[in-house]
């Protein structure tokens, strides 16, 4: 294990002190083996401290929490890795959330995380959920932030989504001649507008890779494959699953974000047995650590010791 945290904005344009500052936070990098795949994470903070396993989106990597994490280091001992399939991790033959809901505990396990909980974004708050629904012992504490979840006879796009990816298949990925290029290609999903340029241009930069004739992205076009465990009624079990599940545990949702509404929130308050915090980020889309990342991480911290 290294520390080479200052090598990641090497090259980016001006950016905030705290952004650039965060770097200078020591940083180990390691790989946890699962199943024939090596899972790539960073660690930050002392193994002594309460451990955080960190969860990222679709397509996305684990960087997306490489400028949040210093932020809490000094109270918490805080992983990142990467699903498989996706950033620096290996590949698979075949993906779904069982076998990403595993790797959550052997990073924690790999990184020596001490009664670790869970914080996940997006697609990784479903591998999250599952991590904690099938290893309740294991996992402290469960925050989502920003998952899709659907109350009762809400309209689900699961089947919409599905033809979708039907129809397109699997598409090795086009090179792009140059990095310039496919920086412009670039875009967060789902789309939605960021003010924070210095974010867009470092997740960039550590979502592709140089190749034979340029540059490609880093993920598995297989993680684009169908999934069969993610089915209608899986969807519909997400919120309830959540509200029931017996361990300390909270919502974070972006304000301007459409992936739960108003129906979900009261839905979870009345399915639940016990008090679940519910904390919208103002100023804040889906991808809440872009827009508002100095907000997550105080939101994160208080959610964590109000739990």
């Amino acid at each position: 294990m290294t520390n080479q945290a200052r090598s990641d904005i090497a090259g980016l344009p001006e950016s905030p002190e705290w952004f650039s500052q965060a770097f200078d936070v020591p940083r180990t990098e390691g790989y946890a083996e699962l199943d024939g795949a090596p899972i790539h994470y960073f660690r930050w903070g002392n193994p002594a401290l309460p451990g955080i396993v960190l969860t990222h989106g679709f397509m996305a990597h684990a960087r997306c929490w490489a400028f949040i994490a210093p932020l809490l280091a000094e109270r918490y001992c805080l992983a990142a890795f990467d699903l498989s399939g996706m950033g620096d991790s290996g590949w698979r033959a075949n993906y779904d959330v069982e076998v990403r809901s595993r790797e959550c505990r052997a990073v924690a396990e790999h990184a020596g995380l001490n009664n670790p909980a869970l914080v996940c974004h997006s697609y990784g708050g479903s591998v999250g959920l599952m991590a904690a629904v099938n290893d309740p012992e294991y996992w402290s504490r469960l925050i989502v932030c920003d998952m899709t979840m659907l109350a009762p006879g809400e309209p689900s796009r699961f089947e919409q989504h599905q033809q979708r990816r039907a129809a397109r298949g699997i598409r090795p990925h086009q090179v792009q001649p140059s990095y310039e290029a496919i920086r412009q290609r670039f875009r967060l999903a789902p789309d939605q507008p960021c003010a924070n340029q210095f974010l867009m241009d470092y997740m960039a930069k550590h979502s592709v890779k140089e190749t034979e004739g340029g540059y490609v992205w880093k993920f598995d076009p297989a993680i684009m494959s169908l999934d069969d465990n993610r089915s209608p009624d899986w969807w519909a079990s997400i919120a309830p699953t959540f509200a029931k599940l017996p361990m300390p545990r909270g919502i974070i949702y972006g304000q301007h974000s459409t992936m739960m509404s108003a129906r979900v929130k009261t839905f979870i308050r009345e399915q639940a047995n016990d008090l679940i915090p519910l904390v919208g980020v103002p100023g804040a889309h889906h991808h809440i650590m872009m827009d508002q990342p100095i907000a997550l991480s105080t939101t994160i911290d208080a959610l964590l010791q109000a739990l």
